[in-house]
């Protein structure tokens, strides 16, 4: 067998490198598209979340004070407490966000609970100077350290939101906490409400945005039970809704990429049968000499067979090798994944419209492993049964006749 595959060289290449193009392909696309999910995930993963509910409501009327955007509308706390009871929710965290509207100026602000793990309560990872808010503070809050130093703002100055003062404890850098609910202030919960509470558009208990954390077997069931609980006006942001945002291309891949690997697969598998078949037939005069000299018919099926699994062998560990050295070069890239407006909200009619926050993380491309193994298990059983029924022919003719027609 050895001294076969090495001295017809060309052919035993065509055939492993024919198999290894197509596998390679199969795999690669499918590290791609595993890639794009993984980044899709990368927004609500930085916040610890798995669902953000909101509720859609109607445009400001003035832009005076405080007022709510517009994919912002209250949430009472009997529906905020319904979600945290849904079968497969783990854990709940409520955020209250809001335009104010001073002195020429516009905050956007954050009322959060930074007891909470989840949600906004992950911005503590993003400290750069002073201290996060705690469970117990009023009347101090954090900003943005951008919006900060735009502002000339540090820690310990005092800041005015609607009207109220606050004193600047931290400042924190938003753009590493996945850019959903970006604010340029952050307050505790109970201060933001107050607030909201004193301009008329909620109650005391009210929030408008709630971060859920579902046990993953659950999740879509989750996100519409959430839906159902806010009405018709719900809007619910799921690691699908930043699916859809990476747009069209990623969407082709990600639907089709599968049924395309698998015909290249296919393809690379015919054309690899077809040349075990075609190199069979054109040795027919060796297969003569073979069982001229004693070969019994099962010998010479077990060696054509055996050559044919060694090509595909080595076809196959090209494949992968092919495919280890895209996934490679796939993960030294990164990936920009547009944030939802309704996230992170602010006004349209801002200097350049509505600011588009986005999220660049690496390419966390994967190879699957029981894809390679199916691949390869059905590679070596298609290629191993083409040659055992094109090697048992060949073996059943008799030297002569092989002879005569050479």
């Amino acid at each position: 067998m050895w001294a076969e595959l090495t001295g017809r060289p060309i052919r035993t290449l065509t055939g492993a490198v024919s198999l290894a193009i197509g596998l390679a392909l199969f795999l690669s696309l499918q590290a791609y598209g595993s890639g794009y999910r993984q980044a899709a995930r990368a927004p609500l993963s930085e916040i610890g979340t798995d669902i953000v509910a909101q509720r859609e409501g109607d445009r400001p009327q003035a832009f005076e004070g405080a007022v709510f955007p517009h994919s912002a509308a209250v949430i009472t706390d009997d529906q905020a407490s319904s979600i945290a009871a849904t079968d497969g929710v783990e854990a709940t965290s409520r955020a209250l966000i809001f335009w104010s509207f001073q002195d020429d100026d516009l905050v956007v602000t954050l009322g959060m609970d930074p007891a909470e793990r989840i949600g906004p309560g992950r911005l503590s990872a993003g400290l750069r100077a002073g201290r996060f808010l705690q469970p117990q503070d009023s009347g101090v809050a954090v900003l943005d350290l951008s919006y900060a130093e735009q502002k000339q703002i540090k820690t310990g100055d005092t800041f005015t939101i609607a009207g109220q003062a606050f004193t600047v404890v931290g400042l924190v850098d938003t753009s590493r906490a996945g850019q959903i609910a970006n604010a340029n202030a952050y307050l505790p919960l109970a201060d933001a409400q107050k607030i909201t509470t004193s301009a008329g558009i909620s109650g005391p208990t009210d929030v408008n945005m709630v971060f859920v954390t579902a046990q993953p077997a659950s999740s879509e069931a989750v996100a519409r039970e959430v839906a159902a609980a806010l009405g018709k006006d719900s809007l619910i942001t799921t690691p699908q809704s930043f699916d859809d945002a990476l747009g069209s291309t990623f969407s082709l891949i990600d639907r089709f990429g599968l049924l395309v690997g698998i015909a290249a697969l296919l393809v690379a598998a015919a054309g690899l049968a077809r040349t075990v078949s075609a190199n069979l037939a054109e040795r027919r005069r060796d297969v003569a000499v073979m069982r001229a000299v004693g070969w019994p018919r099962r010998a010479v099926t077990t060696q054509l067979t055996a050559e044919t699994a060694a090509i595909t062998t080595l076809g196959l560990v090209l494949g992968v090798l092919g495919a280890v050295a895209v996934t490679w070069a796939l993960n030294t890239t990164t990936v920009t994944v547009p944030v939802p407006w309704e996230l992170s909200p602010t006004p349209h009619f801002l200097a350049g419209g509505a600011r588009q926050l986005s999220l660049t993380v690496p390419m966390n491309a994967s190879l699957d492993v029981f894809l390679i193994a199916a691949a390869a298990l059905a590679s070596l059983v298609a290629a191993t049964l083409v040659s055992i029924l094109a090697a048992r022919r060949a073996a059943g003719i008799k030297p002569m006749e092989a002879w005569r027609v050479q």
